[in-house]
């Protein structure tokens, strides 16, 4: 039966990965084709995510699908099946909350229209199937540990066997010795062995221009790598003919919208050994050497608390850039920072150190003194007058929709309640009258919450006002640099407000630090700290994309 009036349409697609076909997605939208006729709408706009996998809330197609939903562009979805647009049975309870409030409908080739048992259905299925997913990988890979066979990811050194079994399918986890790679390894042994740095051997490895393990150049960490959880050339068991598995315990972080993976280090009575001798590379004695060398090059450190040890120390970790050749500026000693790519590669010539201290007091008077401009809070005003306009019109229309469907229950329950009079009292009656009174309570609660909610909202707050409460919240932020207990929570809220701080040795009225912030964060952090991350109405939704930069003379801060 074809549904009258002309509905806009968005169709979406999404494929998994570059195994599957190219032009995947495109055929799924192309499928939902005839599905557009037979509801009766015209296409508003297409979406794909090529090769992004479900569980990702950022997806770049699913972010536009969804803005157009907010803006009230569509008025129907249509896409092959609801995995295609969640996998995860959080993603997929919330999309069931927000398409609805939205006033907007899925149809799928797969379930035909999504209501909210299928919405629950699908969470519930997808979780199930994710289980089953991973205990049947696990299961696999400690099979093919236990054969004596690699479980994944890449070993330098080594190199792949292509072996097909008795079905002729391919045996997996496979290996065998990469001679030309192994010498490497041998080398970087002796030479570790013999008195060099990790430092130098990569400095060395690319001055010879000699691949890393994943291509590109060598890194310090990547020889030196972490003894406890085995890793890094120096410490890989596997080069003395050891294969050890199951180190890790992976899991994905349900607060990133990339889900991405995260790990905890297994006890070690949890570890899986397995002897394969015919992969050894490195002899016992040369093993033990550089394991004997590592700890006597060890530094005393002194034990902290561990919530203590776990903060975040340094203010701008992981935000400060080289100008020269884009590495990260990584803190070197006590009090300075230093081009990664100089200090741990050996491939830039930028040995600029810059004072830690000065540089954190330097971003935050930028931040201070001239990002946040008079135009920028009108620019938030205007934003945010928009937004509150959209909220308080979709509030509106929502409320509207109430009113109308209270005046039916009325009738109806004036219906229900004259049969009952009448003595026609059956237990199917008794219940449409329950439902009816329960969902008329609902509707009430939800009008006068809204109600209160319209009366109780503040007023915008004024440009001067905005300004003086900024300035007030970077002064309470400067003084916490100085607070050791405090200053990871300074170092959080930075994060936030600056994007970039990169560091230009070879300017020519001398070494300048380009200091890049994010309006919309600025402005979110002088009304409230949380405003951006609950998702309020601030300007981080409306401006995200608008940032200034500003620069710092760094003769004060050499």
């Amino acid at each position: 039966m074809t549904i009258s009036g002309q509905r806009r349409v968005a169709l979406y697609g999404r494929h998994s990965t570059a195994l599957q076909t190219a032009t995947s997605s495109d055929d799924q939208v192309a499928a939902c084709a005839p599905l557009v006729n037979l509801l009766g709408g015209r296409v508003v706009a297409t979406w794909l995510d090529p090769e992004i996998s479900g569980y990702r809330r950022d997806r770049p197609g699913l972010r536009g699908l969804l803005a157009a939903v907010e803006a009230g562009e569509v008025d129907l979805i249509l896409c092959e099946s609801l995995d295609r647009l969640a996998r995860d049975a959080e993603d997929v309870a919330w999309l069931g909350k927000k398409l609805p409030y939205h006033r907007v409908q899925l149809h799928t080739i797969s379930e035909g229209r999504v209501d909210e048992i299928k919405f629950a259905v699908a969470g519930l299925m997808g979780a199930i199937f994710l289980k089953h997913l991973v205990d049947k990988t696990l299961r696999g890979m400690e099979a093919a540990v236990l054969a004596g066979r690699f479980p994944g990811g890449r070993a330098y050194g080594y190199k792949r066997v292509i072996q097909l079994d008795e079905k002729g399918e391919l045996v997996r986890g496979l290996l065998a010795i990469d001679e030309a790679k192994a010498d490497m390894v041998r080398q970087i042994y002796r030479w570790f062995a013999g008195g060099l740095s990790s430092v130098d051997i990569a400095t060395r490895l690319n001055a010879e221009g000699i691949p890393a393990p994943r291509g590109g150049e060598w890194n310090a960490s990547t020889i030196r790598g972490d003894h406890k959880k085995l890793v890094g050339i120096l410490n890989n068991p596997l080069y003395t003919g050891r294969l050890v598995w199951k180190r890790r315990h992976w899991r994905r972080d349900p607060d990133s919208e990339k889900r991405e993976r995260r790990y905890q280090l297994r006890d070690p009575s949890e570890w899986i050994e397995v002897a394969v001798p015919d992969l050894r590379i490195v002899d016992d004695s040369d093993f033990e050497a550089v394991q004997a060398e590592m700890n006597a090059r060890k530094r005393t450190t002194t034990s902290l608390p561990l919530a203590q040890g776990n903060r975040k120390k340094h203010l701008l970790s992981g935000l400060i850039r080289c100008g020269c050749c884009g590495s990260n500026y990584t803190i070197s000693g006590k009090d300075y920072y230093r081009c990664a790519g100089q200090k741990e590669r050996g491939t830039c010539d930028n040995r600029l150190s810059v004072r830690k201290g000065p540089l954190e007091e330097a971003s935050l008077t930028a931040i201070q003194h001239r990002l946040l401009t008079e135009d920028h809070v009108r620019l938030f005003i205007a934003e945010y007058e928009r937004e509150a306009t959209r909220l308080a019109r979709i509030d509106s229309h929502e409320a509207d929709t109430a009113r109308i469907r209270l005046q039916q229950l009325e009738r109806e329950l004036g219906n229900l309640y004259e049969n009952l009079l009448a003595g026609i009292a059956t237990p199917a009656l008794r219940q449409m009258i329950d439902e009816r009174e329960t969902e008329k309570a609902r509707l009430i609660l939800r009008n006068a919450t809204v109600d209160r909610g319209v009366a109780s909202q503040p007023p915008l707050p004024t440009p001067s006002v905005l300004q003086a409460q900024f300035r007030a919240r970077i002064a309470d932020l400067r003084t916490t640099l100085a607070d050791p207990v405090v200053r990871g929570q300074a170092a959080s809220i930075m994060s936030r407000l600056i994007e970039s701080v990169t560091i230009c040795p070879d300017e020519p009225e001398g070494p300048a630090a380009e200091v890049v912030a994010s309006v919309a964060s600025l402005v979110a952090y002088a009304i409230n700290d949380d405003a951006a991350r609950e998702g309020g109405v601030s300007s981080s939704r409306a401006v995200s994309g608008l940032s200034e930069s500003s620069r710092i003379h760094m003769g004060a801060v050499l």
